[in-house]
């Protein structure tokens, strides 16, 4: 900066020298300099293609009041700085090119200066890189929907990184936006065992398009790439050995009760010829999906009927680093699933209270929850949950178990269980254990919610086996 004033000020010493006294000075043009002259570098040792120039102008007459640009010399853009960052595309298929520049000065008169300062810019271009990340990542196998996250990055600035590129198998490459950091995939076919296509998702509810490639039933490979804007690519990173599962049912059974999980698949395949399921507390929890919307979400949109149990164990999410219930990690999922117009039978308890932002309240249609309810006792009776629709049969326990966890519902729902506590304890807050949601134009029952473990309705488990029967294939008959 000293030398721009430096400059300046023998600049208007030699216009002052050179005037006779009372002489008339003209209105001069502005004269432009960048900084440096010139860049004198060659082979390796060129510049990344982001470079950042600057540049000064000077007027014998006045002031600078702006600056064009131009990378042609005919397209010429306004500036009031004297810097900026530029973004140098080289031809596609060449990896250097020497850039030409230009800038020119404009003074308060509105003056530009009639020889623009020039400058020939060696760059070189650098591919850029991309890395799948491999612990966010869908591995091993997928049950229709498998998530793909990465990394990438350009050397030549995050501005000359221009997208992606995507294909499983020996499809074709599919490009996705620069934005983008993960992608779902699920089949076009759900229920094909072979070849067919995959459709490419962003978020649960945006679909991107669709590829080929994807092989049903056995394991597969997913290549990505990234390219700039000179249309340079990075290395390919592979995800292999991907086994995608395909639907073999219309109901999604999820288990979250880990000491109870078997229980509960053969109290259903009594009643349930074939289900699909998954075990979220398998390895303490790690099965579960790292980020449960997109993948979670898409995978139950795959099917008529959500059965989804959680006792009140928390389990640690990957991604969050949070300790959450089964039900809470996948209550956002299962509310969009209810309101694409699906079916979801859920059962879950957990240590009261809850936490008053949780988001198991909205879900699962409750009002209040009395904090004495803590560890509270059922009484041993043939009906310790007490039908209060029909359809719905009375459930006994001949134990004291501390598995319920009763609530104050919300007025949209309809009662359909209510708990018998020991009472001995006090307790004198809400009993209602069960609630079912109903379409108010045509009565369609497409929630049921119980919050107290199956399992120790022992009195009688072929009433269990009736409650499934009556909430899949009655309740959910339509």
């Amino acid at each position: 900066m000293k030398k721009t004033h430096f400059l300046f000020f023998t600049a208007l010493v030699f216009v002052a020298l050179s005037c006779k006294k009372g002489e008339k000075i003209g209105n001069g043009a502005p004269e432009t300099i960048i900084t440096p002259k010139a860049i004198n570098l060659s082979g390796e040792q060129r510049l990344k293609s982001t470079v950042r120039l600057s540049w000064f102008g000077l007027d014998s007459d006045g002031y600078i009041e702006g600056y064009e640009y131009s990378k042609d010399e005919k397209n010429w853009n306004y500036t009031t700085n004297t810097d900026s960052t530029f973004v140098f595309i080289i031809e596609a298929g060449q990896d250097t090119a020497d850039i030409n520049f230009w800038v020119r000065a404009i003074d308060n008169d509105g003056n530009t200066d009639p020889t623009p300062a020039k400058l020939t810019v060696p760059i070189k271009n650098t591919p850029p890189n991309i890395t799948l990340n491999k612990t966010l990542s869908t591995s091993d196998t997928a049950l229709l929907v498998a998530t793909v996250f990465w990394e990438a990055d350009d050397p030549d600035g995050a501005d000359n990184l221009k997208g992606y590129e995507i294909k499983i198998n020996d499809g074709a490459w599919f490009d996705l936006p620069k934005n983008l950091d993960n992608i779902s995939i699920t089949p076009s076919n759900p229920e094909a065992n072979g070849a067919t296509g995959a459709n490419i998702y962003s978020t649960s509810d945006k679909k991107l398009g669709e590829i080929g490639g994807l092989i049903m039933e056995d394991t597969n490979s997913i290549f990505i790439r990234s390219y700039d804007l000179s249309l340079s690519y990075s290395e390919l990173d592979t995800l292999s050995g991907l086994y995608f599962k395909g639907k073999k049912s219309d109901l999604l059974v999820i288990g979250g009760d880990r000491d109870r999980n078997n229980f509960y698949k053969g109290r259903l395949a009594n009643v349930y010829t074939q289900f699909d399921y998954i075990d979220y507390t398998a390895n303490d929890g790690a099965s579960q999906p790292t980020f449960w919307n997109p993948t979670f979400t898409l995978m139950a949109l795959q099917y008529d009927k959500l059965f989804i149990y959680s006792d009140k164990t928390t389990y640690l999410n990957d991604n969050t680093k949070k300790e959450s219930l089964i039900l809470e990690a996948a209550a956002e999922s299962v509310q969009e699933f209810i309101d694409q117009g699906k079916k979801a039978f859920i059962i879950g308890y957990f240590e009261n209270p809850l936490d008053s932002n949780s988001n198991l309240f909205p879900l699962l249609n409750i009002a209040r929850i009395d904090n004495s309810s803590k560890a509270l006792l059922l009484e041993p009776f043939p009906n310790t949950l007490t039908s209060k629709e029909a359809g719905y049969p009375d459930l006994g326990t001949i134990s004291f178990p501390s598995t319920a966890s009763p609530f104050e519902k919300t007025s949209d729902v309809i009662e359909i269980y209510a708990g018998r506590f020991d009472g001995t304890s006090g307790y004198n807050g809400p009993t209602t254990v069960g609630i079912k949601k109903q379409n108010e134009a045509n009565g369609n029952t497409y929630q049921v919610y119980i919050a107290a473990s199956m399992a120790d309705m022992n009195a009688d488990y072929s009433k269990v086996d009736s409650l499934f029967n009556h909430v899949l294939n009655v309740e959910f008959d339509w």
